[in-house]
Protein backbone atom coordinates (compact mmCIF):
# COMPACT_ATOMS: atom_id res chain seq x y z
CA UNK A 1 0.00 0.00 0.00
CA UNK A 2 1.59 3.45 -0.98
CA UNK A 3 1.67 6.20 1.80
CA UNK A 4 -0.01 9.79 0.84
CA UNK A 5 0.78 12.49 2.26
CA UNK A 6 -0.72 16.54 1.89
CA UNK A 7 2.08 18.97 2.72
CA UNK A 8 1.22 22.50 2.99
CA UNK A 9 3.79 25.17 2.98
CA UNK A 10 3.57 28.13 5.95
CA UNK A 11 4.53 31.59 5.15
CA UNK A 12 4.07 34.39 6.76
CA UNK A 13 1.63 37.23 6.03
CA UNK A 14 1.54 40.97 6.51
CA UNK A 15 -1.54 40.77 8.87
CA UNK A 16 0.26 37.92 11.01
CA UNK A 17 3.42 39.89 11.07
CA UNK A 18 1.48 42.81 12.15
CA UNK A 19 0.13 41.34 14.76
CA UNK A 20 3.50 39.61 16.20
CA UNK A 21 5.21 43.04 16.20
CA UNK A 22 2.34 44.41 18.08
CA UNK A 23 2.64 42.03 20.61
CA UNK A 24 -1.39 41.74 21.99
CA UNK A 25 -1.90 40.52 25.03
CA UNK A 26 -5.21 40.01 26.60
CA UNK A 27 -6.48 41.46 30.46
CA UNK A 28 -9.40 40.84 31.52
CA UNK A 29 -12.34 38.59 30.26
CA UNK A 30 -15.71 38.74 30.66
CA UNK A 31 -19.60 39.43 31.04
CA UNK A 32 -21.66 42.14 31.61
CA UNK A 33 -25.01 43.33 31.81
CA UNK A 34 -25.11 47.29 31.42
CA UNK A 35 -28.06 49.50 31.99
CA UNK A 36 -28.25 53.29 31.39
CA UNK A 37 -24.86 53.87 33.44
CA UNK A 38 -21.53 53.92 31.22
CA UNK A 39 -19.60 50.78 31.77
CA UNK A 40 -16.39 51.36 34.67
CA UNK A 41 -14.37 49.53 32.79
CA UNK A 42 -14.81 52.49 29.62
CA UNK A 43 -12.28 54.31 31.80
CA UNK A 44 -9.17 51.40 31.47
CA UNK A 45 -6.46 52.88 29.36
CA UNK A 46 -7.20 49.34 27.39
CA UNK A 47 -8.51 48.88 23.78
CA UNK A 48 -12.01 46.31 24.38
CA UNK A 49 -13.81 43.36 22.14
CA UNK A 50 -17.44 43.86 23.24
CA UNK A 51 -19.45 40.95 21.46
CA UNK A 52 -23.36 41.99 21.83
CA UNK A 53 -24.80 39.00 22.79
CA UNK A 54 -28.65 40.72 23.41
CA UNK A 55 -29.69 44.56 22.81
CA UNK A 56 -29.11 47.46 21.29
CA UNK A 57 -26.55 49.90 22.07
CA UNK A 58 -24.39 52.94 20.94
CA UNK A 59 -20.88 53.37 20.52
CA UNK A 60 -19.59 56.64 21.56
CA UNK A 61 -16.13 57.38 19.98
CA UNK A 62 -14.17 59.73 18.16
CA UNK A 63 -16.41 62.43 18.78
CA UNK A 64 -19.67 59.92 16.70
CA UNK A 65 -22.17 58.01 18.03
CA UNK A 66 -22.96 54.49 15.94
CA UNK A 67 -25.50 52.16 16.39
CA UNK A 68 -24.76 48.19 17.06
CA UNK A 69 -27.26 45.34 17.59
CA UNK A 70 -26.86 41.93 19.06
CA UNK A 71 -24.94 39.49 16.54
CA UNK A 72 -21.77 41.80 16.53
CA UNK A 73 -18.61 42.64 17.45
CA UNK A 74 -16.96 45.55 18.51
CA UNK A 75 -13.51 47.01 18.30
CA UNK A 76 -13.18 50.28 20.74
CA UNK A 77 -10.04 51.90 21.20
CA UNK A 78 -9.34 53.39 24.96
CA UNK A 79 -12.10 55.80 26.02
CA UNK A 80 -14.63 54.79 23.46
CA UNK A 81 -18.03 53.47 25.22
CA UNK A 82 -20.22 51.01 24.63
CA UNK A 83 -24.03 52.37 26.63
CA UNK A 84 -27.51 51.02 25.67
CA UNK A 85 -29.66 52.62 22.94
CA UNK A 86 -32.81 53.60 24.82
CA UNK A 87 -32.14 55.05 29.01
CA UNK A 88 -33.88 51.84 30.71
CA UNK A 89 -32.65 49.21 28.38
CA UNK A 90 -30.47 46.49 29.25
CA UNK A 91 -27.02 45.12 27.31
CA UNK A 92 -25.80 41.88 27.23
CA UNK A 93 -21.89 41.91 26.36
CA UNK A 94 -19.27 39.87 26.86
CA UNK A 95 -15.75 41.57 26.61
CA UNK A 96 -11.88 41.20 26.28
CA UNK A 97 -9.55 44.11 27.68
CA UNK A 98 -6.32 43.96 25.89
CA UNK A 99 -3.16 45.71 25.72
CA UNK A 100 -0.37 46.24 22.97
CA UNK A 101 3.01 45.49 24.38
CA UNK A 102 5.20 46.71 22.10
CA UNK A 103 4.12 50.73 23.33
CA UNK A 104 5.47 53.08 20.47
CA UNK A 105 3.08 50.88 17.90
CA UNK A 106 0.23 51.36 20.24
CA UNK A 107 -1.32 54.62 17.81
CA UNK A 108 0.19 51.79 14.29
CA UNK A 109 -2.23 49.74 15.91
CA UNK A 110 -4.97 51.78 16.24
CA UNK A 111 -5.28 53.48 13.10
CA UNK A 112 -4.70 49.93 11.34
CA UNK A 113 -7.58 48.47 13.21
CA UNK A 114 -9.88 51.53 12.22
CA UNK A 115 -9.16 50.47 8.81
CA UNK A 116 -9.50 47.01 8.72
CA UNK A 117 -12.74 47.71 10.48
CA UNK A 118 -14.71 50.32 9.26
CA UNK A 119 -17.11 51.85 12.12
CA UNK A 120 -15.81 49.77 14.71
CA UNK A 121 -18.12 46.32 14.70
CA UNK A 122 -18.50 43.36 12.44
CA UNK A 123 -21.13 40.80 12.00
CA UNK A 124 -20.78 37.52 13.57
CA UNK A 125 -21.68 33.95 11.10
CA UNK A 126 -24.51 32.47 11.57
CA UNK A 127 -22.55 29.41 13.16
CA UNK A 128 -21.82 32.33 15.62
CA UNK A 129 -18.08 31.74 15.46
CA UNK A 130 -16.55 34.49 17.15
CA UNK A 131 -19.23 34.01 19.96
CA UNK A 132 -17.67 30.45 19.96
CA UNK A 133 -13.92 31.36 20.49
CA UNK A 134 -15.06 34.66 23.40
CA UNK A 135 -17.02 31.70 25.60
CA UNK A 136 -13.68 29.34 24.93
CA UNK A 137 -11.71 32.18 26.46
CA UNK A 138 -14.16 32.36 29.42
CA UNK A 139 -13.82 28.90 29.90
CA UNK A 140 -9.53 28.91 30.11
CA UNK A 141 -9.54 32.04 32.05
CA UNK A 142 -12.11 30.69 34.66
CA UNK A 143 -10.57 26.93 34.57
CA UNK A 144 -6.60 28.31 35.50
CA UNK A 145 -5.25 24.92 33.34
CA UNK A 146 -1.33 24.84 32.63
CA UNK A 147 -0.77 26.72 29.84
CA UNK A 148 -4.05 28.22 29.56
CA UNK A 149 -2.71 31.86 29.34
CA UNK A 150 -1.35 30.88 26.04
CA UNK A 151 -4.51 29.05 24.93
CA UNK A 152 -6.32 32.62 25.49
CA UNK A 153 -3.87 34.66 23.50
CA UNK A 154 -3.94 32.02 20.28
CA UNK A 155 -7.82 32.44 20.86
CA UNK A 156 -7.69 35.71 21.11
CA UNK A 157 -5.68 36.52 18.43
CA UNK A 158 -7.94 34.53 16.46
CA UNK A 159 -10.68 36.52 17.45
CA UNK A 160 -8.70 39.15 15.94
CA UNK A 161 -8.19 38.03 12.74
CA UNK A 162 -11.83 36.22 11.92
CA UNK A 163 -13.27 40.03 12.56
CA UNK A 164 -10.74 41.37 9.96
CA UNK A 165 -11.66 39.02 7.62
CA UNK A 166 -15.37 39.32 8.37
CA UNK A 167 -14.39 42.84 7.36
CA UNK A 168 -12.81 42.02 4.23
CA UNK A 169 -15.60 40.14 2.93
CA UNK A 170 -17.83 42.64 3.33
CA UNK A 171 -19.51 42.20 7.01
CA UNK A 172 -18.67 45.15 8.52
CA UNK A 173 -20.31 48.82 8.02
CA UNK A 174 -19.41 50.35 5.24
CA UNK A 175 -21.69 53.38 5.36
CA UNK A 176 -22.88 53.51 8.49
CA UNK A 177 -24.06 57.31 9.56
CA UNK A 178 -23.55 58.47 12.40
CA UNK A 179 -26.59 59.34 15.16
CA UNK A 180 -27.65 61.65 17.42
CA UNK A 181 -27.97 61.30 21.04
CA UNK A 182 -28.94 63.68 24.08
CA UNK A 183 -26.64 61.96 26.63
CA UNK A 184 -24.25 63.28 28.66
CA UNK A 185 -22.50 59.62 28.69
CA UNK A 186 -21.49 61.38 25.41
CA UNK A 187 -20.05 64.67 27.09
CA UNK A 188 -18.14 62.00 29.62
CA UNK A 189 -16.55 59.51 26.69
CA UNK A 190 -15.55 63.38 24.63
CA UNK A 191 -13.79 64.33 28.04
CA UNK A 192 -12.28 60.66 28.74
CA UNK A 193 -11.07 60.78 25.06
CA UNK A 194 -9.55 64.34 25.34
CA UNK A 195 -7.67 63.44 28.27
CA UNK A 196 -6.38 59.81 26.93
CA UNK A 197 -5.05 62.04 24.03
CA UNK A 198 -3.20 64.55 26.08
CA UNK A 199 -1.99 62.83 28.83
CA UNK A 200 1.42 63.37 28.19
CA UNK A 201 0.26 67.60 28.60
CA UNK A 202 -0.37 69.48 31.84
CA UNK A 203 -4.18 68.94 31.55
CA UNK A 204 -6.45 71.73 33.07
CA UNK A 205 -10.34 71.50 33.86
CA UNK A 206 -10.44 75.03 31.53
CA UNK A 207 -9.16 73.40 28.66
CA UNK A 208 -10.97 70.27 29.06
CA UNK A 209 -14.28 72.85 29.43
CA UNK A 210 -13.48 74.64 26.40
CA UNK A 211 -12.51 71.76 24.58
CA UNK A 212 -16.49 70.23 24.97
CA UNK A 213 -18.05 73.86 25.13
CA UNK A 214 -19.20 73.91 28.39
CA UNK A 215 -18.91 75.72 31.71
CA UNK A 216 -15.84 74.52 34.33
CA UNK A 217 -18.77 74.26 36.87
CA UNK A 218 -20.90 71.98 34.50
CA UNK A 219 -18.26 70.11 34.38
CA UNK A 220 -17.92 69.56 37.93
CA UNK A 221 -20.72 68.11 38.31
CA UNK A 222 -20.85 66.48 35.36
CA UNK A 223 -17.93 64.31 36.49
CA UNK A 224 -18.99 64.34 40.05
CA UNK A 225 -22.43 62.88 38.89
CA UNK A 226 -20.86 60.32 36.67
CA UNK A 227 -18.08 58.88 38.35
CA UNK A 228 -18.03 60.39 41.95
CA UNK A 229 -14.65 62.31 41.66
CA UNK A 230 -13.81 65.41 41.28
CA UNK A 231 -11.56 66.07 37.57
CA UNK A 232 -8.44 66.07 38.62
CA UNK A 233 -9.09 63.49 40.72
CA UNK A 234 -10.38 61.35 37.92
CA UNK A 235 -7.13 62.83 36.22
CA UNK A 236 -4.53 61.30 38.36
CA UNK A 237 -6.87 58.03 38.92
CA UNK A 238 -7.00 57.81 35.40
CA UNK A 239 -3.33 58.17 35.41
CA UNK A 240 -2.17 55.41 38.10
CA UNK A 241 -4.78 52.73 36.55
CA UNK A 242 -2.88 53.10 33.38
CA UNK A 243 0.64 53.11 35.33
CA UNK A 244 -0.68 49.64 36.96
CA UNK A 245 -1.54 48.15 33.78
CA UNK A 246 1.86 49.34 31.91
CA UNK A 247 3.66 47.92 35.12
CA UNK A 248 2.47 44.34 34.61
CA UNK A 249 4.29 44.40 31.44
CA UNK A 250 8.09 44.07 31.89
CA UNK A 251 9.13 45.87 28.63
CA UNK A 252 7.91 48.92 30.16
CA UNK A 253 10.41 50.97 31.77
CA UNK A 254 9.85 53.17 34.67
CA UNK A 255 11.09 56.16 33.01
CA UNK A 256 9.00 54.79 29.76
CA UNK A 257 5.75 55.35 31.79
CA UNK A 258 6.39 58.48 33.57
CA UNK A 259 7.26 59.82 30.14
CA UNK A 260 3.74 58.35 28.80
CA UNK A 261 1.98 59.44 31.25
CA UNK A 262 3.59 63.34 31.20
CA UNK A 263 5.34 63.22 34.63
CA UNK A 264 7.92 65.67 34.99
CA UNK A 265 10.61 63.05 35.84
CA UNK A 266 10.87 59.17 36.87
CA UNK A 267 11.20 60.44 40.28
CA UNK A 268 7.87 62.51 40.61
CA UNK A 269 5.85 59.56 38.89
CA UNK A 270 7.51 57.71 41.58
CA UNK A 271 6.53 59.74 44.51
CA UNK A 272 2.70 60.46 43.68
CA UNK A 273 2.82 56.81 42.59
CA UNK A 274 3.87 55.59 46.02
CA UNK A 275 1.79 58.71 47.82
CA UNK A 276 -1.52 57.01 46.65
CA UNK A 277 -1.06 53.56 45.97
CA UNK A 278 0.51 53.24 48.88
CA UNK A 279 3.99 51.46 47.22
CA UNK A 280 6.96 52.41 44.86
CA UNK A 281 6.32 51.49 41.15
CA UNK A 282 9.39 49.03 41.27
CA UNK A 283 7.83 47.81 44.46
CA UNK A 284 4.47 47.30 42.92
CA UNK A 285 5.69 45.80 39.71
CA UNK A 286 7.63 42.84 42.57
CA UNK A 287 4.41 42.37 44.03
CA UNK A 288 2.75 41.51 40.71
CA UNK A 289 6.18 39.21 39.66
CA UNK A 290 5.78 37.16 42.91
CA UNK A 291 2.20 36.90 42.36
CA UNK A 292 2.63 35.24 38.86
CA UNK A 293 5.24 33.01 39.97
CA UNK A 294 3.32 31.85 43.16
CA UNK A 295 0.32 30.78 40.39
CA UNK A 296 3.18 29.32 38.09
CA UNK A 297 5.09 27.21 40.90
CA UNK A 298 2.29 26.80 43.56
CA UNK A 299 3.23 24.63 46.90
Amino acid sequence: MENTIFQYDIHPDELGRRLYQYRIKAFHAGYLKAAAEENPQSYIHLFRIDYIVRGRGLILADQQVYPVEAGSAVFLPPSALLIPTEEQEELEVYFVNFEISNLPMRQEFLRRMSSLIPQFQVRDTEDQAMKFMLENIFAEASNHQPGGCLVIQNLFSSLLIFMVRQAQKGLAPHSLAPVPVKNTNYLISRAVSYIQLHLQENLSVKGLAQHLGISEIYLYKLFKAHTGQSVQLFILNYRLQIAKDYLSNPDYTVKMIADELGFASPHHFSSIFRKHVGISPTGYRRQLQEQNEMLLNPE
